[in-house]
């Protein structure tokens, strides 16, 4: 009899206990509360500090695409969207049949200083005749150790058969003024010489 006693005891005890109230002590619940609080903490602070991703803007993919003379691929990110070109860069090898000079805009997507050039694609319309324009994410192509650029974002100018021309290793805080005067001053220089 004392063991089916103790049996309605125990089912009485379970039926009483609810998943909020598992009988821990204090200690147990400090454990828990001491591993969980600072956690989910921080996973609202990784989701304040996303933000969300870029928006593809169909406008400067049109550009993006006319300037590098063929498709590219949208990478939107949480601070930039890259138009990133996933063709070859000239080299000495396989050089531009044109003969054309290759602007390399080198970005990625969770670069906020490569947003703020936003300007590069509309810009280098104006010089489609002379340069072609690619904009290559970091992240997705491997050009940047080949060219040994450090930080996004970062500019490189190549001759026909891949040679460097001129370059801006540190772009950042750029204006579209100044971004036009140095193109302008490498784009005649090859043209006159």
């Amino acid at each position: 009899m004392r063991f089916g006693g103790d049996s309605r005891k125990m089912e009485a005890m379970s039926q009483k206990r609810q998943w909020w109230n598992p009988g821990w002590s204090v200690k147990v619940w400090a454990m828990v509360a001491f591993l969980v609080l600072p956690t989910l903490a921080f996973a609202v602070w990784v989701l304040a500090e996303a933000g969300g991703e870029t928006a593809i803007d169909p406008g400067v993919q049109a550009l993006a695409e006319g300037n590098a003379g063929g498709a590219v691929i949208a990478i939107s990110g949480t601070e930039h969207t890259s138009y990133h070109s996933p063709g070859p860069l000239p080299s000495a090898d396989a050089p531009r049949e044109d003969g054309r000079l290759t602007l390399v805009w080198f970005t990625g997507p969770s670069c906020a200083a490569c947003a703020e050039m936003g300007f590069v694609h509309s810009a280098m319309a104006d010089f489609r005749d002379e340069v072609v324009t690619v904009e290559k994410a970091v992240d997705r192509d491997s050009a940047d150790e080949r060219l040994g650029v450090r930080g996004v974002p970062a500019l490189v100018v190549l001759d026909a058969e891949g040679a460097e021309i001129a370059r801006v290793e540190d772009a950042e805080g750029m204006s579209e003024a100044e971004f036009r005067g140095w193109v302008a001053t490498w784009v005649g220089t090859q043209i006159e010489g």
